[in-house]
């Protein structure tokens, strides 16, 4: 179990990996937006760590190895290579330590990709736990955690798959969103195509459905979060639930860490991001991006982005800047839920890949939500 200065941040597959505490921790805010719990989102973070920790107790990759193309996602390069046998249940200790007891039937989110053999695999996705209280100031909450990037099928096949897909099925169209994500959400067993109306089996699309149908309680919150392609499934998730449960349960929330921008569409149907985000934020407007400014990930997809022509355009669900300023979306009051801090993080060059650099979740991100809660406690 490692630690950092300011959070617990487990790395089960890592072993006695340390993430070393910043020598030049990140300034705090002033102010959190209006209705953000920054001890909750803490909380949250630590779902995301996880989340994370779940992939990697239980999916062996093969190592990161450059081609002669300079290329580090090749096809023999971070691979999976070994799933072990499912439940992959997490580790919720850290959870336990901020006043919660997560119930023992949780559900563990799965997904489909395909491992170093070419054949379909059935991999850990996430989990939803309802999360009891042990401190009488809180309140029962479920959660819904998707790890981030963790393998170059995800690298490859979702987050560069730069393709506009529409967010809906036959009859709920919401609008344009990047087509990789909707496909990683939607995709079922074996690779079955699916949306979100004929919803594949086996698919993160039928699994929230079926969770959310079989345990509707108005009584009760649900928190949805992730980082890194987390955070964009995240997204996809929340508005999911939102749209098909919201008289069901007595509040939506996203807490998103790193995320890509999701809203996509091609130039020739402007109107397709635009669209996107107006409607999340009609149905999820309890919404916020947690970003580490100097982190490269939550800039992607670019506002305007070229993989083929025609050009794409992209917008985060709020607080974009860049795609208010080219018109792709318009100003709105919840761009103030956006929650930004600079972290180089320069400190674990030689430490394990989940501790280095501006992305990492439990070395940047965890660790600046725990100040954060205890600034704002």
């Amino acid at each position: 179990m490692s630690t950092t200065a300011y959070a617990p941040a487990s790395l089960s597959s890592e072993g006695t990996a340390q993430c070393q505490e910043s020598t030049n921790p990140p300034v705090l805010p002033q102010s959190v937006p209006p209705n953000f719990d920054s001890q909750l989102a803490y909380v949250l973070g630590l779902c995301c760590n996880a989340a994370n920790d779940q992939y990697t107790a239980y999916v062996k990759t093969s190592p990161i190895i450059t081609d002669n193309n300079n290329d580090p996602f090749g096809p023999t390069s971070w691979q999976i290579q070994t799933v072990k046998p499912a439940p992959w249940d997490p580790d919720f200790s850290q959870i336990l330590a901020q006043g919660y007891k997560p119930n023992p039937k949780h559900s563990n989110l799965s997904v489909c990709e395909i491992d170093i053999n070419g054949n379909p695999v059935e991999i850990p996705a996430g989990f939803i736990v309802r999360l009891e209280p042990t401190d009488t100031k809180k309140s029962s909450i479920i959660v819904v955690a998707f790890h981030g990037t963790q393998n170059s099928y995800e690298v490859n096949k979702v987050d560069n798959y730069i393709v506009p897909a529409t967010f809906g099925g036959l009859v709920a169209t919401l609008g344009s969103v990047h087509g990789g994500f909707y496909a990683q959400y939607t995709t079922g067993s074996n690779l079955q195509p699916g949306n979100l109306i004929a919803r594949a089996d086996g698919s993160l699309a039928q699994q929230i459905y079926q969770y959310f149908k079989e345990n509707e309680d108005p009584t009760i919150s649900v928190k949805v979060t992730g980082h890194s392609l987390g955070g964009a499934l995240a997204t996809l998730c929340a508005l999911d639930i939102a749209f098909n449960f919201e008289f069901k349960y007595d509040a939506i929330s996203l807490y998103s860490l790193a995320s890509p921008r999701v809203a996509d569409t091609l130039v020739s149907d402007p109107s397709g991001a635009g669209t996107f985000v107006s409607n999340y934020q009609k149905y999820v407007p309890d919404s916020y991006r947690i970003v580490n400014d100097l982190d490269s990930i939550p800039q992607l997809p670019y506002p305007v982005t070229p993989p083929i022509p025609p050009l794409n355009y992209c917008a985060h669900v709020l607080g974009d800047l860049g795609a208010i300023l080219l018109g792709i979306v318009q100003p709105s009051l919840l761009d103030q839920n956006l929650i930004s801090f600079s972290d180089k993080n320069d400190q674990n060059k030689d430490a394990s890949m989940a501790c280095q650099g501006t992305h990492s979740c439990p070395a940047v991100y965890v660790p600046f939500l725990k100040r954060l809660a205890a600034k704002f406690a």
